[in-house]
Formats: C-alpha cells, structure tokens, sequence
C-alpha cells in the first residue's frame, strides 16, 4: 500500500471554482444537445468522456441505482431571463473535465480547490423528453489525487486528477501531444463540450481559432462558452482530438433592466476578446512529469518518474527544472531545489510513523501548493487506515492508494 500528503491546489479568495470568467455567445448560439448535435456518432463519443464536476453537497446518491443532482434552475442560479435558452434547465455543475485515461480527468486548475469538493459526474445530460438522464453509481466518481496542478491567470491553466477507481464502460479521449501550436490560418473547425453555467452537457461548434499566446501556452478562440465551462475540453472537428482546456473569456452576462433580468452577453464572430484554450500538450507534460500513462513516452518532453538523463537526455536534463533519477542538490540544484529527509521513528505497535521533511536547500523561495509526498508502506494485517499529521505546519489532505505499477 501507499499513502501520500497532498496540498490541495489555491484559488484565489475572490473567485470561488465556478466563477471564472467566460460567458458569451459569438454569431449565432451553436450551443446543442447531445441529442440534437448534427453528428450523433461524435456526440455519443462526447458523452463517454466529458464529466461535470458537480459540488458534493448537490449529489444525493442514497440509491445507487439512481443519483440525484439538485433541481436549482437556471434562472434561480442566475437571474437568467426566462425566454433565454435553456433557462429552465437544472444548473448544478461548477465545471467541466475529459477522461482522457481510465481514471484521470483533465480540467481547468482553477476548478480544483480541494480534491474531495467535487464529485465527478458521467451522464448528466438532457433526454429528449426534457428530463435528465438517469444517472447510476457508475457514473459517479471521486476525486482521490491532484497529479499535477498549474495555474496563470495570463497563461496556463490546467489540472488533473485520478479518480478513486477506473471508470465503467467507457473510453477516454484522444489527446494531441504534439507540442507544435495550431495555426490560425488554418482554419481549423472546433468543437467544445460542457456544462456551460452549470448547465447539463452542450455541445458548441462553428469555432475557430484567432490567434496564439506569445509562449504557447494557450489560444483565443470564438467559442461560445460560460462559467462552467471552465476545463471543457476543445477538440479539432477534423481530427477529433482534445487540443486545449478552456480556461477564461470574455465577462459574463448584460442586463436586461427593462426586464430586470439578465441576458448572455453577445459578440460578433470576430468581436470582442474571445476565449483562452490552454494548450493540452502543457497538461501532458506535466503530467508526464509525475506518473506513468499511455500518454506518456521519451521525447514528450517531460522527465517522468521513471526517466532518467542516462535513458531519455532528451527530456531530462540539469536545466529542466525536474529534479531527475540521478540528479541531487550537489550535481544539479538549478532542479533539486528541494530535497525530501526521512528520519525512522521508533516502531509502534498499530502506527507507522515516518518523519518527513521538506527541505529547501535554495536562497529562493520555492511554491508547494499542488505538490504530493508519497510514502510507501506494507499494510500488516490487512484492514482499515487512518493518517494524522504531528508537527505539520500547515493543513495537508492525506489519503491511501494502492502501489501503482
């Protein structure tokens, strides 16, 4: 067994997960249902991967066989006006991810505030009856790991996150690695899903992209997205893989003061500032960085956990700000900055009780939110397991896993 301490991700006090700014419709409303979608083979693969991240006080999951998700409104969420679309749809979710592996999501860095805030949602979508969907323990998921966690209000933002098991009957996404930018000439089609304002599953295509951020970490693209959207996953309609996570945009509603009631803010398809996409290929890499998947290979760019400069010196070098197999404070501290002490306790009968430290062995000073410490230990006998922090500083959010391979 393993059990690791993990510092939940920071969001700034001002903006709770589901405020980020990006609410706006260009040219004409493209937003669809699954059901109603041009392309009912692309939508149904849309439903399989695209999950909300809905707070776990609106989930009542008493009956497994059917999973409640709140009956908030629209219009009670958001003083919407009642003849704007969708209005009187249920309004639950705070963001948007895509399973892009058997137990990890991808979504926006700024979605995640504490792993077990959220419950991670398959299925929550309209029927054509004008119902939600039945929604089944199996379609209901936890979050139990921050991989890895980065966010710039100017620039990247992404995170993801392992879930507590494998998800049941369904297939990930394809994901673009490639670290080359899209080009805008091009023209190429996108299409995003999500939950926009908390809003059950869209889909919103006639999108393309404006431009490219400086350093790559992200594009502007016309698409037609809300707060709630925030971490959709953008994908090319030719190619049908993941591109970029939405990430912001544009500010959120007008209001109708005739009404009294507000109403999405609208744009020309050229007009206004757009939506920012971080680029997936920025997500991969960091988590490449930290655990092994299919995503996963020499020459992604990212020094993994089982890399090292001997076996891949393509990806990891002193320089790379990954403190690699092989590498220490002594021979590369521009990457080992921090170092990881261990002292044994003396052996109890009912605990183990390794001492942990953190060590900064830099004048700089270095950020830890997002960061995990594993320690690796053989459960005898088997049962339950509890963990407490003595000493600690600061509040940690400590859990158990089985050894990964």
């Amino acid at each position: 067994m393993g059990s690791f301490v993990a510092c939940s991700a920071p969001v700034e006090e001002d903006e709770a997960p589901d405020q980020a700014r990006s609410a706006v419709i260009y040219g004409d409303d493209d937003r669809e249902e699954p059901f109603t979608y041009s392309d009912p083979a692309w939508a149904a693969r849309v439903m399989e991967f695209t999950v909300a991240l809905v707070p776990a006080s609106a989930v009542d999951d008493s009956d497994p066989n059917n999973i409640q998700i709140g009956d908030r409104t629209w219009i009670e969420r958001d003083d919407v006006c009642p003849d704007v679309r969708f209005a009187t749809q249920p309004a639950l979710a705070d963001c948007s991810g895509t399973l892009i592996g058997e137990d990890l999501v991808l979504t926006a860095g700024h979605c995640i505030n504490n792993c077990g805030a959220s419950r991670f949602v398959f299925d929550y979508a309209m029927t054509p009856a004008g119902q939600l969907g039945q929604i089944t323990s199996d379609d209901l998921y936890r979050c139990v790991d921050i991989i890895t966690w980065y966010r710039d209000t100017n620039g990247a933002d992404y995170t993801v996150v392992r879930l507590d098991r494998p998800v049941v009957g369904r297939t990930p996404a394809a994901v673009r690695t490639s670290t080359e930018p899209l080009d805008p000439d091009d023209d190429t089609p996108l299409v995003v899903h999500g939950f926009p304002r908390g809003l059950p599953l869209k889909l919103a295509d006639g999108a393309t992209i404006r431009s490219n951020d400086p350093d790559n970490d992200f594009f502007v693209a016309n698409l037609d997205t809300f707060a709630g959207n925030s971490g959709s996953g953008v994908f090319d309609l030719n190619t049908k893989e993941l591109v970029g996570i939405l990430a912001r945009g544009e500010r959120d509603f007008e209001e109708d003061e005739e009404n009294d009631c507000r109403r999405p803010f609208e744009c020309d398809d050229d007009a206004c500032r757009g939506e920012d996409v971080t680029y997936a290929y920025r997500a991969i890499q960091g988590l490449c960085e930290r655990a092994e998947t299919d995503l996963c290979s020499c020459g992604d760019g990212a020094c993994g956990p089982l890399e090292d400069p001997a076996s891949c010196p393509g990806d990891c070098s002193c320089g790379d700000g990954i403190c690699s197999s092989g590498e220490d404070t002594a021979s590369c501290p521009a990457d080992c900055q921090l170092e990881v002490l261990y002292d044994v306790h003396t052996p109890q009968s009912n605990w183990v009780t390794p001492g942990i430290q953190v060590r900064n062995t830099s004048a700089q000073s270095a950020s830890l939110w997002g960061s995990t410490v594993r320690y690796y230990f053989t459960q005898e006998p088997p049962g339950s397991l509890e963990a407490e922090c003595w000493g600690c500083s600061a509040d940690l959010e400590m859990s158990f896993h089985d050894e990964l391979p």
